[in-house]
């Protein structure tokens, strides 16, 4: 039917996903043919900027939705199925020059490969745009694909290689155990410079001295999905310039709110760590795009009742202590709060008529204790749970000098972001109470669950999940097994992800990698091996195994509590 006269015609539209998956609570996994509708769909959405995303990840053909909650996803879904096109042709991204130094230890066994020589390959390397798909892996880090050559047609995917140059280079069979930051390597159909020292299987060819990720930066990372990139060759000799050229970046102002602890005085000194100390809060939500994981505490449950406890707002800084240990002494007066795991806990009073006394960990879980100067605050080994969150009012602000980054004084454990773990003899810096909410009446300590520990929890902990973005993949029994298997958390699971023992799960033949798709906190990815992995707050932004299921937000709290040797039992909630 035509339009009417004189009515303006309908916008034309993308073409909507192949696919819309839930990915846990509060996030879709959208389904494209190729990169190329990928980044026009995220383009689209970007601009149209709806109520309520947090984050929004492209993939190769896969596009994640992040919500604040679970109602947000059906306004998600229709969105996709009705994005204008206009909106998603803002153009060619920004273009960069990055110098390269082609020596790399695999420069020539990958012209070989390709049926080249090594002059023809840094030739061919450096003549072709290369655009930045997604980002993955550690943050700065960014999925190169090759435009088509000028004139060639590339088909419906922008990712399609130029004629001639047949850009597919098969990972290493073995990778190695470090990578130096700077490495420019190929695998598969993309090309790659990694941020920082780490292990990787890529073919490296060269080497580069581009700042790929600066925190003080905006944005952070130097290539963002639609950037385009191009490598000048440069000699060994030559002094390769830290910044790439062609890119318009600005320095992040400094932050606001509790920035600059440098004039402010101690208020608590760490005595004894534990096997592991970090500040945490409510991490770094929006910059999964840029490989840059949310983070933020385990037990984010544990850390609103202790923070509430003492009157701080919401996602205030708490100390994340695990397996206990800890031992603090006050240099100021402060008011604290014991979450999480239980331990026992005395308080030695520094003045001559207070007198030591152990608490009972029940009645003062989660209720503010007031310190005075000198107050020795010792917390022994845990006896239910995992990870301790003791929260002071006013905020941890880190030791002196410490700011926040990307907005966040959480550590990120796998991307090395944040202050470093807590060490003795450091200082903490406290926030400002001015302004606070009044310390809540205490009110009668209640039951605990269980926590988790498998020295005290005789019944297996119960994990809610709902069904992944690839439990059709993986098959309807791989799920009914998941569901059925009696699991153990491994001894080398960590805030990264919580490797699990047990009975491993059929995967299909053909089913066991994908193309990188963004990854979720909660996300179970199911490896060759079959043994699950949920991943933790400091996960990968991307991953390439199937995920089967992603815990909700509660699991992942019981998730925190959950030690080496804990039974876990999974219960699909809708």
């Amino acid at each position: 039917m035509s339009e009417a006269p004189g009515r303006p015609a309908r916008p034309a539209r993308l073409d909507p996903p192949s696919a819309v998956h839930r990915a846990g609570e509060s996030a879709l996994l959208a389904q494209y043919p190729g990169t190329a509708e990928v980044l026009a769909a995220a383009a689209a959405v970007r601009e149209l900027d709806p109520a309520h995303l947090i984050d929004l990840v492209p993939a190769e053909r896969t596009l994640l939705l992040v919500g604040s909650a679970a109602r947000d996803l059906p306004d998600f879904a229709a969105l996709l199925r009705d994005l204008p096109a206009s909106a998603g042709q803002a153009g060619a991204g920004d273009e960069v020059s990055i110098d390269v130094v082609y020596d790399g230890e695999d420069l020539a066994e990958v012209a070989e490969l390709l049926g080249m020589s090594t002059g023809a390959l840094i030739s061919a390397h450096s003549g072709t745009l290369w655009t930045a798909a997604f980002g993955g892996f550690a943050p700065g880090f960014a999925y190169l694909l090759p435009e088509p050559a000028p004139g060639a047609d590339g088909g419906a995917d922008a990712g399609a290689a130029p004629v001639g140059t047949p850009w597919e280079v098969p990972r290493r069979a073995e990778p190695r155990t470090t990578v130096p930051a700077g490495a420019v390597g190929l695998a598969s159909r993309y090309c790659g410079i990694y941020p920082r020292p780490s292990p990787g299987g890529w073919q490296l060819i060269g080497r580069s001295d581009a700042a790929l990720f600066d925190a003080d930066r905006e944005p952070p990372a130097l290539l963002t999905p639609g950037t385009r990139v191009r490598f000048t060759p440069q000699r060994a000799s030559a002094r390769i310039p830290v910044p790439a050229v062609g890119r318009r970046v600005r320095r992040r102002p400094a932050e606001p709110e509790n920035s600059s602890p440098t004039t402010a005085r101690p208020a608590l000194e760490i005595l004894s760590p534990g096997p592991l100390a970090l500040l945490e809060d409510g991490g770094r939500p929006g910059r999964a795009a840029s490989g840059v994981s949310r983070s933020g505490a385990f037990d984010q449950g544990a850390m609103l009742r202790a923070d509430l406890a003492v009157g701080n707002p919401s996602g205030a800084a708490v100390l994340e202590a695990l397996a206990g240990g800890l031992q603090l002494r006050a240099l100021a007066p402060i008011v604290l709060a014991v979450s999480g795991a239980r331990a026992p806990i005395a308080l030695h009073r520094a003045d001559e008529e207070g007198a030591d006394r152990d608490l009972d960990p029940q009645a003062s879980h989660e209720l503010p204790l007031a310190l005075d100067p000198g107050d020795l605050l010792e917390v022994g080994p845990v006896t239910d749970g995992l990870r301790l969150v003791l929260a002071v009012r006013g905020g941890l602000l880190g030791t002196s000098g410490t700011l926040p980054v990307l907005g966040s004084r959480s550590r990120d454990t796998l991307s090395a972001l944040g202050p470093a773990a807590l060490t003795a003899g450091d200082l903490l810096v406290v926030g400002p109470t001015t302004g606070l909410d009044a310390v809540p009446v205490p009110i009668p300590a209640r039951e605990p669950p269980p926590a988790g520990d498998s020295s005290t929890a005789t019944d297996p902990l119960e994990i809610p999940l709902h069904a992944g973005p690839r439990d059709a993949l993986l098959g309807a029994p791989a799920l009914d097994q998941l569901l059925a298997t009696p699991w153990r958390v491994r001894p080398d699971s960590n805030r990264v992800g919580v490797r699990l023992d047990g009975e491993p799960l059929t995967v299909p033949s053909g089913s066991a990698t994908l193309p990188s798709e963004p990854m979720v906190p909660g996300a179970i990815q199911v490896p060759p091996s079959g043994l699950p992995v949920v991943f933790g707050p400091d996960h990968p932004t991307t991953g390439g195994y199937p995920v089967i299921a992603v815990v909700t937000r509660t699991g992942l709290d019981r998730l925190a509590q959950a030690g080496a040797g804990t039974g876990l039992r999974f219960v699909l909630v809708p």
